[in-house]
């Protein structure tokens, strides 16, 4: 029966397998396996039909620059901006008689302009000298730089093209215009927003100053925080970066930045020497699941903050306080504080008592290894195994003295896999839990690796750990840390 449900596992997998992969073909535009392969080795890629989302993704992109710029270049040919600039500038031309797109965002930029001429000025280097005004998302960026020009520290015209990439121009510029000390890269995407406060930080750091002094910022932050948060990487904006930066500096890692960001907290700074606290408790509980993160934040910010309205009477409406204003994360656990919010799913109607679930196996094979301890003269057979019940994982979490149960409805719903090693000796006795491993199925990546009472595996743990991976092509995650010995 095992076999019969594993087959059946396999034959479903690889079903979904062939569909998402013929989907993936034609969003490319493309209409066969061979046309496919033959476009992924034109492009750079693998011609494997094995691919992850990110990997997916990366081909839709290049597929959609490509078009773009088609169209773009067959556009030029019918356009002459740096005719057509001046003419607009002084309204020689109408915007009802521009059919390009681009002359149409300039125009418009002409209009919210309070130093035209200063722009005018601008634009025009920039077509001669750039390739920046062939992209249309970038007109609105320049129009806020132009803004901003008392505080540009060169003169324009000393700027000159190094790479003929767009956003490798844009980065260029900025930094020319604004920056005499470096300034990350994920801080050139405030220019393409309507957040000056967030354009002054850019100059702030440009200048050699310390974020920590910029003005408005919405919340303090210490040296470390400060330090993490010119390191955020280049895909998060602003204010997710200074969670990134408090987060690391707290000892917590990207993948629980990642879980903060579908949350009320990336935006809102209010009480954040509370939520700081909140952010130790996940971090000191590695091994809870982070999809349970944003339940439990809107529960604590229902009953600590939130103001309840209560129907006295029909048509009649009353505000009370938060149930508790004095909510507090000492003493609590994962355990007791998932219970709550189970319990107030319940009220609210959001969900039903769950019971104790199993799930299919994935398609990750097992794993063992028989290793010789020349100290002691004898060898040990390591094995890695997949978790398949709540039952498993509350067995596994008790003895690891973690909580790894919290897994339980991500394996089932098929959004992780949780594995154990174990170590036995040469009889196969003596079997000793050693680590708890978490994969994401959808990533095909072991993104957490803990040991009894959440602590670090050790580097011969990981050498163990990626020969499995390395057999059963799984990438691990770049913050999963190893023990220094």
């Amino acid at each position: 029966m095992a076999q019969k449900r594993k087959n059946k596992q396999m034959s479903i997998h690889n079903e979904r397998k062939h569909n998402i992969i013929q989907r993936h073909i034609r969003e490319l535009g493309l209409k066969s396996i061979e046309a496919y392969k033959t476009w992924c080795r034109e492009n750079h890629f693998s011609s494997s039909l094995n691919k992850t989302s990110i990997q997916r993704q990366k081909e839709i992109d290049v597929a959609k620059a490509a078009i773009a710029t088609q169209l773009l270049s067959a556009e030029k040919k019918g356009r002459n901006l740096q005719d057509i600039i001046p003419k607009i500038y002084s309204n020689k031309i109408r915007e009802s008689e521009l059919r390009n797109g681009i002359a149409k965002e300039i125009a418009l930029a002409f209009k919210r302009s309070k130093s035209p001429k200063l722009l005018l000025r601008f634009l025009l280097y920039l077509e001669k000298n750039s390739d920046l005004l062939d992209d249309i998302s970038y007109i609105k960026a320049i129009e806020t730089i132009a803004r901003h020009y008392k505080s540009w520290v060169r003169p324009l015209e000393h700027w000159q093209i190094k790479r003929h990439n767009q956003a490798h121009q844009f980065s260029g510029l900025l930094r020319h215009l604004f920056a005499t000390y470096s300034v990350p890269a994920f801080m050139d995407n405030v220019w393409f927003s309507e957040d000056e406060t967030h354009q002054k930080w850019y100059i702030h750091i440009g200048s050699g100053q310390n974020i920590r002094t910029a003005p408005g910022l919405p919340t303090a932050l210490t040296k470390k925080m400060a330090h993490y948060f010119l390191h955020t990487p280049k895909q998060y904006n602003m204010d997710e970066a200074l969670r990134w930066g408090q987060v690391h500096a707290l000892g917590g890692n990207k993948r629980l930045l990642d879980a903060f960001r579908g949350t009320r907290l990336i935006q809102d700074f209010a009480h954040d020497d509370f939520w700081l606290n909140v952010f130790r408790f996940f971090i000191a509980n590695p091994m809870l699941d982070v999809n349970h993160v944003n339940p439990i934040i809107d529960y604590i910010w229902n009953q600590k903050y939130q103001i309840q309205q209560v129907v006295v009477e029909r048509g009649v409406v009353e505000e009370h306080d938060p149930p508790q204003p004095n909510f507090s994360m000492k003493g609590r656990t994962p355990e007791s504080l998932l219970k709550q919010v189970n319990d107030w799913h319940i009220a609210l109607g959001k969900v039903q008592r769950g019971g104790k679930l199993q799930w299919m196996p994935s398609d990750i094979g097992e794993f063992q290894i028989r290793i010789k301890d020349n100290q002691k003269k004898q060898s040990k057979i390591f094995r890695i195994r997949e978790l398949l019940s709540t039952d498993e994982l509350i067995y596994d979490g008790s003895k690891m003295r973690h909580c790894v149960r919290t897994y339980s409805e991500s394996c089932y719903n098929g959004k992780t896999s949780i594995w154990t090693m174990e170590s036995m000796d040469e009889v196969g006795e003596e079997l000793k839990k050693v680590l708890t491993i978490e994969v994401s199925l959808k990533e095909r990546s072991v993104n957490q690796v803990r040991g009894k009472q959440n602590r670090l595996p050790t580097q011969s743990e990981m050498s163990i750990i990626r020969r499995w991976t390395t057999k059963e092509k799984l990438s691990i995650a770049n913050y999963v840390n190893v023990a220094q010995n």
